[in-house]
């Protein structure tokens, strides 16, 4: 398993990608703002608090790893979202850990759209801890075991939402950070990618005895040096407390998902089934996610708008 840990490190390195730059979330629909900074302050009844687990590739040793808690809300003038959220994202001997602070404003275009407008501010430190034994076998690559550097960056987004329907895109790895760091592979050549996201959905009610609500979306990714993809989304939500829904990603893997509601908590698992190559190393990624809406409780009774 570690020669395989070791391959998919040099392949990613060799794109000059430095490990996984955007770590890699399943359920991103019930946290569109860690895409999206213009989604900062878009829930006006409350402001939901997440921490989210994410291990990638379970069954391989030391494989794509990420942690986050996000808070964000919308200030009294009801026109300013503000957020923050702190993140640690690991895959073998290379770790980002990062907080980024969020400003947005949101303007109302319509009886019940809003258009909205977030910038990010963000620092992230990445640590590369490696010794040759981890690439025995290989031309010696390193003059030093552990080193780091803390970078800048930035993401903006554009964020459209209604009762029933929402969309947005997104741009991050803004500044295009240099990975400089003496004495490893890693020079001026090597910088973040400006990754692109395009994303909506629609959710339609079907009233009842189970009020029923199904909510298909998709999502668009790609960077400067990578093809398109492309997540399809279907979600059904019963009685506004329980959802599941299937996720799939255009030569990925498929995701499947479920999640309820107790109070102002929340809690959701993903599950996701890869059929890429790596189907034969792997049984899937799993993906927790634990939320508390704040002030929901004395929000009851007012009107989305």
């Amino acid at each position: 398993m570690k020669s395989l840990l070791v391959y998919l490190i040099i392949s990613l390195f060799a794109v000059n990608i430095f490990a996984q730059q955007v770590p890699l979330y399943s359920q991103y629909l019930e946290n569109n703002y860690i895409i999206n900074p213009g989604v900062a302050g878009s829930e006006k009844m409350y402001s939901p608090l997440l921490l989210s687990v994410h291990k990638q590739w379970i069954g391989i040793q030391e494989t794509p790893s990420t942690q986050y808690v996000s808070l964000h809300h919308r200030l009294a003038n009801d026109i300013m979202g503000i957020g923050g959220l702190i993140f640690h994202d690991s895959f073998g001997p290379v770790r980002m850990i990062g907080i980024q602070s969020t400003y947005a404003y949101h303007l109302k275009v319509g009886k019940k759209l809003r258009v909205s407008f977030g910038l990010n501010a963000i620092f992230m430190q990445y640590i590369l801890q490696l010794s040759q034994d981890d690439f025995y076998g290989y031309e010696p690559i390193l003059t030093r075991e552990r080193t780091s550097v803390t970078v800048p960056d930035a993401s903006f987004g554009v964020y459209a939402y209604s009762e029933n329907y929402w969309g947005g895109i997104s741009i991050s790895h803004v500044l295009q950070s240099k990975m400089k760091i003496s004495g490893t592979w890693i020079d001026d050549s090597n910088k973040m990618v400006r990754h692109y996201f395009a994303m909506g959905g629609y959710k339609f009610s079907f009233p009842g005895q189970y009020h029923l609500e199904i909510e298909p979306s998709v999502l668009f990714k790609f960077t400067e040096t990578t093809p398109l993809q492309t997540d399809f989304n279907m979600k059904i939500y019963i009685n506004k407390r329980f959802y599941t829904g299937l996720s799939v990603r255009s030569g990925d893997s498929f995701v499947a998902m479920f999640g309820f509601t107790f109070d102002d908590y929340f809690f959701g698992l993903a599950y996701d089934f890869t059929f890429s190559d790596l189907s034969s190393h792997t049984i899937g990624s799993q993906e927790l996610v634990f939320g508390w809406n704040l002030g929901i409780n004395s929000s009851q009774g007012r009107s989305f708008y």
